[in-house]
């Protein structure tokens, strides 16, 4: 049985080329479980910031107040829920209800399990033994009309043709808080195991085989430095001219017999 004896977590950002920085990011350790959180303000609406620092606070003060008996994915829905509704009051007193919003990811590791709630399109990854991969699905349009052709109801090339793919159809601030994704169970975790979360800042302004590049070299190294900082620099290094916000949280995994 393997036991984690330990989770180190990291952090970092960077505003990129925009002219304010809308990513909020959060960490707890209060009650059972370690908590991560990263948001990201939706951009070309107003009160991005606010949002994604609102949404930020008030799911983690859901969460250390997770009422006693109930589980980590009753309390992580919960907690988006309370998100949700406070960036919802806060746009209805700017009378932007609606109009304003934050896309959201939190990861839990409780015990030697993992657990996640996502809204909108930042992600959660799993790095294990050279592979990574997202946990999560991104919420836009783009993957609403991959259902459809994945269920023969729309032609493969309509998907192709989306005008706006990256559009958000979910996110934090949303009338309806509908569409989520969580896991069924908790994942069962490994020594050497990374949990990244990040914005979109990330994986659409670096390949995933330069951060698979650093993780394989630092990764399992505990003196290895921060390495959410090491893939932000890597990210700012190439210098686009239009990138966006960036956040990174690492969880690493360590175990014992």
């Amino acid at each position: 049985m393997i036991i984690i004896l330990s989770v180190s977590c990291e952090s970092f950002q960077d505003i990129g080329k925009r002219h304010e920085q809308q990513d909020a990011f959060g960490f707890s350790d209060k009650g059972p479980g370690i908590l991560t959180i990263v948001c990201d303000g939706m951009g070309g609406m107003p009160l991005g910031r606010e949002s994604s620092v609102l949404a930020v606070r008030s799911f983690i003060e859901a969460w250390e107040g997770r009422a006693p008996g109930k589980s980590v994915k009753e309390t992580l829905v919960r907690s988006a829920f309370s998100a949700n509704e406070a960036v919802l009051e806060m746009a209805a007193r700017s009378g932007l209800r609606g109009s304003t919003g934050t896309t959201l990811v939190a990861a839990v590791v409780e015990k030697d399990c993992l657990s996640w709630i996502s809204v909108g399109d930042s992600r959660v990854y799993l790095f294990r033994e050279g592979s990574y991969k997202p946990l999560n699905r991104d919420h836009n349009v783009a993957t609403r009309l991959q259902k459809l052709a994945e269920k023969g109801e729309l032609n493969p090339e309509d998907v192709m043709s989306c005008a706006m793919p990256d559009a958000l159809t979910s996110f934090i601030g949303i009338d309806a808080l509908e569409e989520y994704d969580i896991p069924a169970e908790p994942m069962p975790l490994k020594g050497g195991d990374v949990i990244l979360l990040c914005t979109d800042g990330l994986y659409n302004f670096m390949p995933d085989r330069e951060v698979v590049e650093i993780l394989k070299s630092n990764g399992s190294n505990p003196g290895s430095g921060n390495l959410a900082e090491m893939i932000v620099g890597r990210v700012m290094d190439k210098k686009h001219p239009c990138q966006d916000n960036v956040t990174v949280m690492l969880m690493r995994i360590k175990e014992g017999k």
